[in-house]
C-alpha cells in the first residue's frame, strides 16, 4: 500500500520524510492552491454567496502534480496546518483529487516522530464547519474590500486605497490615538525629592517625597525644600511598614502574547516573529539524520499544554535549578477574558522537546537556523519553563520619615525569592536594615521637573494587544492586518512607534463618516463572534452572510459622497498639538521633512522659532 502525504510547506517534507517509511510519498502545497479571482469580486451574491475559486499564481502545475502523483498511490493523507486556513486548503485538495482515490484528514500540532505516527493512526475527516467559517471570512473581506474601497477611489482619490473589516478599525484607533496626542496639554510642576543610599549600588537606593502635593512652579519648590534645609540636612525615620506578596509566573505563549513579548523584548516586529516562530515550527536537521519541529503550532490563543508535557518541563526544572524551583503543584491557567469568543483547538505554544535547551539549539549553526530563530526560540523556551516554577516572593517596604517638620515617605519592592524569575537572572535583593529612629544623610536632594505627558502612541504590541482584548481579527491574522496598513501607506512606523500617515487619516475620515455602523469596535467583534459560531456548527455560513449584506447594502445605498466630503472640508486642516513651549501663545505644528524626520514648530512661525525634532 501506498500513501502520499500532502503538507502546505516544502520545509515539512523533508523532516516528515524522514519519520515515515518508503511507503509514504510526501508532497507541499506551497500553501493555498486556489482563491477568489483578482480581478473581479469572484462572489455570486444573489445565488447564496457561492464563491468562484480559481488557481492562484504559480500554482496549476503544483496541483497538476499532485492530481498526477495521488493516481499513483493507495490513499491520500491530508496533513495541512491544523486551523481554519488549512482545513480550507485540505477541502480544496479534496474537492480536486475526488472521489476516485482514498482520502483521510490527519492533524499533528507538534513535528515530531510519536505526533506525526499517532495522527496517521488516528485519520479523520475534514471539518465542513471550519472550512464555511474561512470561506466566510474570506467572502466577508472580499464584500467590504470590492463594494466600499471604490467610494473611496471617488472620494479619496486614487485606486490603491481599500477598506479592510478589521485594518480600517486598527487604522481608526491610530488615528484616534494622534487626535489626542494633539489636542493634549501638557501640564508642568515640580518635585522635591531626598534620595538615600543603603549600598553603594546604582539602584540600591530609596527615594523620599514630601507628602505635600507636587508644586506648581519651581521658586515655590525651592522655597519649600529651601526651609527644610535651613532646619535640617537629614531624615529621622518614625514609622517603617512591610508588605508581603507574590507575583505568579506568566502563562504560556499564545500567538498575540508572542508577538507581544518578542516586540517588547527583541524588537521583533508581528510579521517578522511569525516567519521565525514558523521556522521554529516546521523543523531543522538536528544532526545524525534526525530532523524535529522546535515549537508546537504557532497560530493559537489557548494557554493550555498537555499533561505530558507538563511532566516534561517540571522535570526540567528540577534537573535544571532544583527541585525548590519546581511549583508545589501544576500550574493550569485561563485564557484571558476578551469581547470574543477564545480558540482552545491546540496548546499553548512550548518547545516540542523541553530537553532541547537554547544553548543547544545554537550550536546547530547558522545553516539550520538564523541567530534571530534562536533568540525566538530561547524566548518560547523560558516563558515555558517559568510557567511551571515557583512564584515570585517579595517584600514592600514604605518608611515614613520627618525632616524640618514635613513628613516624608519611601517605598521600594524588593525580590526575597525569585522563584520563576531565576530564568530571567534574577536573585533575592539585599534590604535595607534602616529601623524606626534611625537617621539618614540624603544625597541629594533635588528639585526635578516633571511634565506630563501625552497618552502614548501605538506600537505593533499594544495594538496587537487592543486586537486581541477587542475580540477582533484572529491572533493568525494580526501580522498581515499590520503589513497591509504599511503596504497602503495608511501608518508607518518608526523607533517602534505607530504613526498615522496623512493619506491613512483621509481615508480614516472618510469611513468613519460614511461607514462608521460597519468600522466600529462592537459591530467587528460581534462579526469574529459570529465566525467562531459557524466554526462550532451554531450558525449557517448563509445566514451571516445574509445578514451581513443587508446592513452593508443599507449603508452603500444611503451614502453620498459629495455631502461627506463637504462636511469634512469644513474641518481645520492643520493639525494642533498643544500650546508651544516657547511662546505660549501659539501652538505645536507637526511638520515632515522625510519619512524619517519629523518635528514641531510653532503656528506662529517665523515670529516664534520653536522647533522641535519628534
Amino acid at each position: 500500500m501506498s500513501v502520499l502525504v500532502l503538507v502546505e510547506s516544502p520545509t515539512k517534507v523533508k523532516t516528515i520524510s524522514s519519520y515515515l517509511g518508503k511507503e509514504y510519498k510526501v508532497l507541499a502545497t506551497f500553501g493555498h492552491i486556489l482563491d477568489l479571482p483578482v480581478d473581479r469580486i469572484g462572489i455570486k451574491i444573489e445565488k447564496d454567496f457561492e464563491p468562484e475559486y480559481v488557481p492562484l499564481k504559480g500554482k496549476k502545475k503544483v496541483l497538476s502534480s499532485i492530481l498526477k502523483e495521488a493516481k499513483s498511490h493507495s490513499s491520500v493523507l491530508i496533513a495541512t496546518d491544523p486551523d481554519r486556513e488549512g482545513e480550507f486548503i485540505g477541502y480544496i485538495l479534496a474537492q480536486k483529487l475526488g472521489k476516485k482515490v482514498k482520502i483521510s484528514r490527519i492533524r499533528f500540532q507538534e513535528i515530531h516522530k510519536d505526533k506525526i505516527l499517532q495522527a496517521i493512526s488516528e485519520p479523520d475527516e475534514i471539518d465542513l464547519d471550519l472550512v464555511d467559517s474561512q470561506k466566510a471570512r474570506r467572502i466577508l473581506d472580499r464584500l467590504i474590500g470590492y463594494k466600499i474601497s471604490p467610494f473611496l477611489w471617488r472620494a479619496v482619490g486614487g485606486e490603491g486605497l481599500s477598506a479592510g473589516r478589521v485594518q480600517s478599525v486598527a487604522l481608526k484607533w491610530i488615528c484616534e490615538r494622534e487626535e489626542e496626542i494633539r489636542s493634549f496639554i501638557p501640564e508642568t510642576t515640580w518635585i522635591v525629592s531626598a534620595t538615600v543610599f543603603y549600598r553603594s549600588g546604582e539602584n540600591e537606593k530609596i527615594v523620599f517625597y514630601p507628602q505635600k502635593d507636587a508644586f506648581s512652579t519651581q521658586k515655590k519648590a525651592s522655597e519649600f525644600l529651601d526651609s527644610i534645609l535651613k532646619k535640617t540636612k537629614v531624615l529621622q525615620i518614625t514609622e517603617k511598614k512591610e508588605k508581603l506578596g507574590e507575583t505568579l509566573p506568566p502563562p504560556p505563549f499564545t500567538t498575540a502574547t508572542l508577538q507581544q513579548e518578542a516586540f517588547r523584548i527583541l524588537k521583533f516586529s508581528a510579521s517578522k516573529t511569525m516567519k521565525l516562530a514558523q521556522e521554529l515550527y516546521e523543523g531543522i536537521d538536528l544532526g545524525k539524520g534526525k530532523s524535529q519541529g522546535l515549537i508546537t503550532y504557532m497560530r493559537t490563543d489557548s494557554v493550555r499544554i498537555g499533561e505530558e508535557a507538563v511532566g516534561s518541563i517540571r522535570r526540567k526544572i528540577g534537573s535544571k535549578f532544583g527541585p525548590e524551583f519546581v511549583s508545589d503543584k501544576t500550574q493550569t491557567y485561563r485564557l484571558k477574558k476578551t469581547k470574543g469568543k477564545s480558540q482552545d483547538a491546540h496548546e499553548a505554544i512550548r518547545p516540542v522537546d523541553i530537553f532541547l535547551e537554547p544553548s543547544f539549539v545554537s550550536e546547530l549553526g547558522d545553516r539550520n537556523l538564523s541567530k534571530d530563530s534562536k533568540k525566538l526560540y530561547e524566548l518560547i523556551w523560558k516563558r515555558t519553563l517559568a510557567s511551571q516554577m515557583k512564584p515570585e516572593t517579595w517584600k514592600r517596604l514604605t518608611f515614613i520619615a520627618n525632616a524640618g517638620g514635613e513628613v516624608w515617605e519611601g517605598e521600594k519592592l524588593f525580590t526575597l525569592d525569585p522563584g520563576y524569575k531565576k530564568i530571567y537572572n534574577q536573585y533575592a535583593d539585599i534590604l535595607p536594615a534602616w529601623k524606626k529612629g534611625e537617621t539618614l544623610t540624603p544625597e541629594p536632594w533635588e528639585i526635578q521637573e516633571r511634565t506630563t505627558e501625552p497618552p502614548p502612541r501605538y506600537t505593533e504590541a499594544s495594538l496587537v494587544s487592543k486586537l486581541e482584548k477587542e475580540g477582533i481579527g484572529r491572533p493568525s491574522t494580526f501580522a498581515s492586518i499590520l503589513e497591509t496598513l504599511y503596504k497602503r501607506k495608511y501608518v508607518y512606523s518608526e523607533k517602534g512607534k505607530l504613526y498615522s500617515e496623512t493619506l491613512g487619516e483621509k481615508v480614516n475620515s472618510f469611513l468613519q463618516a460614511a461607514f462608521a455602523d460597519l468600522f466600529r469596535e462592537k459591530f467587528t467583534s460581534e462579526m469574529e463572534q459570529k465566525l467562531d459560531s459557524i466554526a462550532s456548527g451554531e450558525e449557517s455560513r448563509s445566514k451571516v452572510l445574509s445578514e451581513f449584506y443587508s446592513i452593508l447594502d443599507s449603508q452603500l445605498k444611503k451614502t453620498n459622497i459629495i455631502a461627506i466630503n463637504k462636511q469634512l472640508k469644513e474641518k481645520p486642516k492643520t493639525p494642533k498639538y498643544g500650546n508651544c513651549p516657547v511662546c505660549k501663545e501659539g501652538e505645536r505644528v507637526r511638520k515632515k521633512s522625510s519619512k524619517k524626520k519629523e518635528y514641531y514648530i510653532c503656528s506662529r512661525f517665523p515670529q516664534c522659532d520653536y522647533a522641535e525634532y519628534i
